[in-house]
């Protein structure tokens, strides 16, 4: 029988055998030509789902050149040391290797993104301040960059207009805005730093964000703004020291904020008419405000975060709000929650109504919740110790009990039951409510019930939203449009 012809590419001779061997050998080779057609089939199949002509390009200063003479899918490799400003106009993943530095100038990024599906990683990148006069200057020597540019555009470090982009590993220092995008959809933002800008990173009417493992420090404005935008995940961040805001949310929908560390700015989360996020086990401290949502409302749902020490001198000495929902932000929950340290731990200010405050523990604060000016907002279940002033309620009429009320450690009325629920109503300090103006509509105040363990809210539709300047009047109602209900497990 002639020799049989083994001959793979990865094999040598040696592997090769013929039938005149013993057949418990020749039943070994059969297991070797199998798994060898098994291992091919596999290598076959993982070449297939590389791309077909990706290449890996090595570039020195002249990043752009290397762009520039790449197809789509290639990488291109930075290598150390001081590098050109480039612009990526194909879908390429530019790769800094030992932290290669690049520079931005008067109106020109350092790296500016048009393409989509680009990765850029690894950078050091040096902005420009704002600088108006400067930037005059620039424009009166350059007419023809003055014709194609908004003479307001900002200073920014990293441009992005393309979809689906990713910048990853890089920091920032010194820019008016650190990261710049606007009109785009799925841009990542990861372990990146942004210090000491004006704005770290400014998104506009923008989806599908990601920003996260980032350190937003030193800023003058904000750390993150994302204004107009929605599918947003801001998760594992640290936000530290930036002078106005750390992480602001504007005329925004469906962001998710969790698992940040939020310190020693002025307004530490800022939800501004913002509606339907979730902001969840996120620590707040030394903020002049935690986390704060103003005139937002429809399911803001803030949960299991900590608000701790924020305490500063900029207004009152030792000022400092834990959370704080303000100016007509209504239809929302504050649930398990602590606060603990601070002027106000809990505070809803202005016009908020069918909020459902519950489960909270508010400690060792000036106040543990304080209410101005609010009506129809349900607080119970929450636990209120060791404040000065446990809870105080302004001119506002709001409903502080369902089955259960709240625990006050300095209530002094009787439980003659001992069943773990006082039988004299706790009194709030504070001055008498002016109940007339709030007009307490039979219809206007939610009703609830509480069936296994589950305390559920209802009230009858809006057929408008509402507004404080509007708080006197009778509020207006859609007897046609179904009830709404809401519940929150005990």
């Amino acid at each position: 029988m002639l020799p049989m012809s083994t001959a793979w590419p990865w094999s040598s001779p040696a592997c090769a055998t013929s039938g005149t061997e013993g057949k418990k050998k020749a039943l070994g080779h059969r297991r070797r030509i199998s798994i060898s057609f098994a291992l091919l089939a596999f290598l076959l199949f993982f070449c297939a789902i590389l791309p077909a002509e990706a290449d890996v390009i090595q570039a020195g200063r002249d990043v752009q050149s290397a762009i520039d003479s790449a197809q789509p899918g290639d990488m291109v490799l930075v290598m150390a040391g001081e590098a050109n400003s480039f612009v990526v106009d194909r879908p390429l993943t530019i790769e800094g290797q030992g932290n290669p530095s690049v520079s931005a100038a008067m109106q020109k990024p350092a790296i500016k993104v048009l393409s989509d599906g680009v990765t850029i990683s690894g950078f050091q990148i040096r902005g420009v301040a704002k600088d108006s006069t400067a930037k005059f200057s620039y424009y009166m020597q350059n007419p023809a960059a003055a014709a194609n540019a908004g003479l307001d555009d900002a200073n920014s470090a990293i441009v992005v207009k393309g979809n689906d982009v990713s910048i990853k590993n890089c920091s920032v220092f010194g820019a008016q805005v650190g990261l710049s995008a606007e009109n785009v959809r799925g841009l990542t933002l990861q372990n990146t730093t942004m210090d000491g800008c004006d704005i770290g990173a400014s998104i506009l009417q923008s989806s599908e964000i990601l920003v996260t493992a980032c350190r937003l420090a030193n800023c003058r404005k904000y750390g993150l703004d994302v204004e107009g935008s929605s599918d947003i995940e801001i998760y594992n961040n640290s936000v530290v020291g930036n002078t106005n805001g750390g992480i602001l949310l504007k005329e925004s929908e469906q962001g998710n904020v969790s698992g940040n560390l939020i310190s020693q700015n002025t307004f530490g989360l800022a939800l501004w008419t913002a509606s339907h996020c979730q902001v969840r086990a996120n620590s707040a401290d030394h903020n002049e405000y935690g986390i704060l949502v103003t005139d937002s409302s429809n399911y803001n749902n803030i949960t299991d975060n900590v608000a701790e020490d924020n305490s500063r001198s900029d207004i009152v000495t030792g000022f400092g709000i834990g959370i704080s929902l303000q100016e007509n932000s209504s239809y929302n929950l504050l649930a398990r929650n602590r606060a603990t340290g601070n002027f106000n731990g809990l505070e809803l200010s202005r016009g908020c109504q069918y909020n459902a405050v519950y489960s909270n523990n508010a400690s060792d604060n000036r106040h543990g919740i304080r209410l101005n000016e609010n009506r129809n907002n349900l607080i119970f279940g929450n636990n209120f110790y060791r404040n000065d002033i446990n809870a105080y309620e302004n001119q506002s009429l709001n409903i502080w009990n369902t089955s259960i009320g709240n625990y006050y450690s300095d209530y002094r009325g009787r439980d003659e039951d001992g069943d773990g629920i006082g039988e004299e109503p706790y009194a709030l300090p504070g001055p008498e409510s002016r109940s007339f103006l709030f007009p307490a509509a039979v219809e206007s105040i939610p009703t609830t019930a509480v069936a296994d363990g589950v305390v559920v809210i209802s009230r009858k539709a809006r057929s408008s939203p509402p507004k404080w300047s509007d708080s006197a009047i009778q509020d207006s109602f859609d007897p046609s449009a179904p009830p709404f209900q809401k519940e929150i497990k005990l």
